[in-house]
Order: structure tokens, then C-alpha cells, then sequence
């Protein structure tokens, strides 16, 4: 009976002794060293048997499969070789073919009708050398992350359903045309960008932050519920608050606007002050010795001004005098000046070395001087009061005069 029984459990991976079996043989190209005599044979994801025998015949993998009970297999029959699960475990899918078709009986389903083997290193070979390596770094620290997180794998997946409900919100809300994903994903790539380099500062904004959330949460919250309570009517003041500004902010905006040109000045200005500030030190520098020096006549002018402070009640009433008579000649100044250069003329003729003498003319008296201004004599052209800048233009209107005008 022992023998019996250990019989029985060495013959078990391949069925029930005396048990009813249909052997099909498959042909594929690519088998992959990954399917196992013992694996699975399904049909529509249901186990109908197993991989008996596997050889290679004419460099093609022929692959026995002993189904449970009668099988009814047709030639156009089709099988295909796929994963059981990520470990890489393999299955033969079986599909018998049409009912009511010719039977297959002892002949091979040629590698045309049947679907090698896809392994995972054949997915992978697609990409290069740098992006597996990559890929492979990020599997491992996949796993090293989520070791120790069990706990929190099991809470997500427990809240899954409802996130994947929110996710299904928001990509309906993404998929809008008024939502213009491009330019949210390009405005995210610029913000990204600009956080770039900021890791630390925005970690320890997050700290902050969450120093902060625990200050929030604390008394369970309380503290917060009464700040939301009254934070309505603190609302209130504060808009009303906010339009009592208004009027100052208008007052301000006039005001800077009106500073805005001195200001703009002072700007355009700025190098100037500041070439004359750096300038001007030198000449600075010596004020004090030029004030030391000018002390002692300053001193003495002083005295000057207070010895002659009692002339100047005189001096005054003397400019108001005077004021007059140089209003009048102020009009015959060309004159005045002319006058003294003739005179100056008569007198510089050199008669001999070191010696000079002056030209003479004399007047003779005419018939008005006779008549005592009662006759005009018509001999002269001379007016009596010429008017500025007329008398050297004086000509007489008688044709026998020969003098020109002139005194």
C-alpha cells in the first residue's frame, strides 16, 4: 500500500494513472527558455492540461500538450505561449479551433498559426544601454523604497477606489477644451523650471509648513474653529477699513505722481552731484587755509565799515542828487564819450620831441549872435539843442555855407 501511494504522488504532475488524455503537438518558433514541461495548457484563461514534452525539430520548438479527458481539436486549432505572472512563468493558451472543422488527429499546429514566446528581456532590448541601466535603478529603489511599507501599501490600495473615482473627475476635467491642457502642462514645465536649484528652500518650506499645520491642529482644532467664527465679522471691519483708504491711497498716488518728474530728475542728476562731490574735494580742502588767510583783512574791513558807517546818510542823499542830472546825460553819453576823444585828439599833435600843442579853431559870431537870436542866421547849421546823436549830422540848408555840420 506504501509503494502504492508513493507511486500515486510521483505520477501526480502527470495526471491520475488510467486517467483519459488527448495529446496535441504545437510547433513554434521561439519557445523561450522560460516554458516547462508541467506548466499549464488553458483555454479562455481555464486549465485544460499541461506541457508534457518539449524537443526542438529542424530548429523549431515542438511542444506536447496532454489535455484532461476527450478533446475534440480541429486543424485550423491555434496556441500561443504566454506569461502566468511576472516571475516569468509561462502557459500554453489553446484555442481547438471551429466546431463541426476536420480534425487535426496526429498532425503538428505549424508555427504559422501559433504566437511565440514574449519574454520581459525582449521588451527591455528595445532600449539602450543608459535607459535600462536607469530603468533598473529605479525598479531596485522601487523596492528598497516600499520595504518596511506594507502598512502603507495596503491603505492605498484600500483607498484606491475613490482616488481612482477623483482621478476620473479630474481627467474628465482636463479633457475640456476650455481647460487648454498644452498651456497648463507648459505653464507647470516653466514652474518647475524656475524651482529648479530651490530644493533645500523649498524644503524647508514644507518643514515650516508642517510646523505650521501642527500649530493649526492643536487642541484638536478649537483655537481655529473660534478664528473662523468671528472671522466673518473681522471681514466686515476690515473692508470697511480697506474703503476708508480709499481716499488716502488717491491722495498718495496724486502725491507720487507729482514726485515722480523730481524724482526722475534726481536720478538724471545723481552723476553729476556725484562728479561735483568728488571733485570738489580739493577745492574744499582748502577753504580753512583760505579762510585763515583772509581772517586779518576781514578783521581790518570790518573796522572800515564801521569808521565809515556815518557817511552813508550823505552817500545816499548825494546818489539821489545825483540821480537827475545822469538821467539826463545817460541819452548823450555817445556824445560825451566823442567829446573827450576830440579832446584828446586836440591835444595830441607833437609839435617836437616831448613837446605837444592843440589845434584852435575860432569861431566867428554870426548874424545871430548879433541880432541876439532874434534873426536865424542862414550862414549856420547848427541847432542849439541837438537831439541825441544829432549834432554831428547838422548841415546847414544855405549853399553858401561851405562848413560841414558839426561845432
Amino acid at each position: 500500500m506504501v509503494g502504492g501511494i508513493i507511486g500515486v504522488g510521483i505520477s501526480a504532475s502527470s495526471g491520475l494513472p488510467g486517467k483519459t488524455t488527448t495529446t496535441v503537438k504545437a510547433a513554434f518558433s521561439d519557445v523561450g527558455a522560460a516554458l516547462q514541461v508541467g506548466n499549464d495548457v488553458k483555454q479562455n484563461g481555464s486549465r485544460i492540461g499541461r506541457v508534457s514534452d518539449l524537443k526542438y525539430v529542424n530548429g523549431q520548438g515542438v511542444v506536447t500538450l496532454e489535455l484532461d479527458g476527450h478533446v475534440d481539436v480541429h486543424s485550423d486549432a491555434r496556441a500561443a505561449i504566454f506569461d502566468q505572472s511576472a516571475l516569468a512563468k509561462k502557459f500554453v493558451e489553446l484555442d481547438v479551433g471551429s466546431a463541426g472543422g476536420a480534425p487535426l488527429g496526429h498532425r503538428i499546429i505549424s508555427s504559422k498559426r501559433t504566437v511565440n514566446s514574449a519574454d520581459l528581456d525582449q521588451l527591455l532590448n528595445v532600449f539602450d544601454g543608459r535607459t535600462r541601466a536607469a530603468l533598473t535603478s529605479t525598479v531596485r529603489q522601487l523596492g528598497d523604497g516600499t520595504t518596511g511599507h506594507s502598512q502603507d501599501l495596503h491603505d492605498l490600495l484600500e483607498h484606491a477606489p475613490a482616488i481612482l473615482d477623483d482621478l476620473g473627475t479630474t481627467s474628465a476635467a482636463l479633457s475640456k477644451p476650455e481647460t487648454d491642457l498644452p498651456a497648463l502642462l507648459k505653464s507647470a514645465d516653466q514652474l518647475a523650471g524656475a524651482l529648479n536649484g530651490h530644493e533645500e528652500q523649498l524644503s524647508g518650506l514644507v518643514k515650516e509648513l508642517g510646523v505650521t499645520a501642527r500649530a493649526v491642529s492643536v487642541d484638536e482644532g478649537r483655537p481655529l474653529q473660534a478664528t473662523l467664527k468671528q472671522l466673518p465679522g473681522t471681514l466686515s471691519s476690515a473692508r470697511t477699513s480697506f474703503d476708508a483708504l480709499d481716499k488716502p491711497l488717491d491722495n498718495v498716488r496724486a502725491t507720487l505722481k507729482t514726485v515722480v518728474p523730481g524724482a526722475r530728475a534726481l536720478g538724471k542728476a545723481t552723476p553729476d552731484l556725484r562728479g561735483v562731490l568728488r571733485e570738489g574735494r580739493a577745492p574744499l580742502n582748502r577753504v580753512p587755509w583760505v579762510s585763515k588767510t583772509a581772517q586779518p583783512a576781514v578783521e581790518d574791513l570790518t573796522k572800515t565799515v564801521a569808521y565809515a558807517r556815518p557817511l552813508a546818510p550823505a552817500l545816499s542823499t548825494g546818489l539821489r542828487d545825483v540821480a537827475l542830472p545822469l538821467s539826463v546825460l545817460a541819452r548823450y553819453s555817445n556824445e560825451v564819450v566823442t567829446f573827450f576823444q576830440r579832446v584828446e585828439s586836440m591835444v595830441s599833435t607833437q609839435v617836437s620831441p616831448e613837446v605837444h600843442g592843440a589845434r584852435v579853431g575860432v569861431g566867428v559870431e554870426g548874424l545871430t549872435t548879433a541880432a541876439g537870436s532874434l534873426l536865424k542866421d542862414p550862414l549856420q547849421g547848427q541847432d542849439v539843442y541837438p537831439a541825441p546823436g544829432q549834432a554831428d549830422h547838422e548841415r546847414s540848408q544855405s549853399p553858401l555855407n561851405p562848413l560841414s555840420g558839426g561845432n
